[in-house]
């Protein structure tokens, strides 16, 4: 019995060493986001356009490993919240060119892509 229970404890300390379950950086340009009640804007969040025509849908991916799934609305003026998630609250930005918006609590600003083929 002590002989499994130690090489099992040696098995999850060598899965643990060659970095087994770590998951990679996400791919994309910063952006600016406040996670969380009270939190101040900062360039931490992921932002990382899915699919084949930029400008659809995108991931905003949290420093601490979370995220959140969008779709441009069909006019191009601001953001839907996808996966059952609360809706996006759109607000009027001081940043040009960029969309501001919030989700339970969360805050994003995210650069609105240029219309396809400009």
């Amino acid at each position: 019995m002590y002989l499994r229970t130690f090489s099992a404890g040696l098995l999850a300390i060598g899965l643990a060493a060659c970095g087994v379950g770590e998951t990679p950086e996400p791919e994309g340009d910063k952006v600016d986001c406040a996670i969380g009640a009270g939190a101040e804007f900062a360039n931490v969040c992921t932002l990382e356009w899915i699919g084949d025509e930029v400008g659809q849908k995108f991931l905003i991916h949290h420093p601490e490993g979370g995220f959140r799934r969008f779709s441009v609305n069909e006019d191009a003026s601001g953001v839907i919240a996808l996966d059952g998630a609360e809706n996006a609250i759109m607000q009027d930005s001081a940043v040009q060119g960029a969309w501001q918006f919030s989700v339970d609590g969360d805050q994003y600003r995210v650069p609105i892509p240029a219309p396809s083929g400009a």
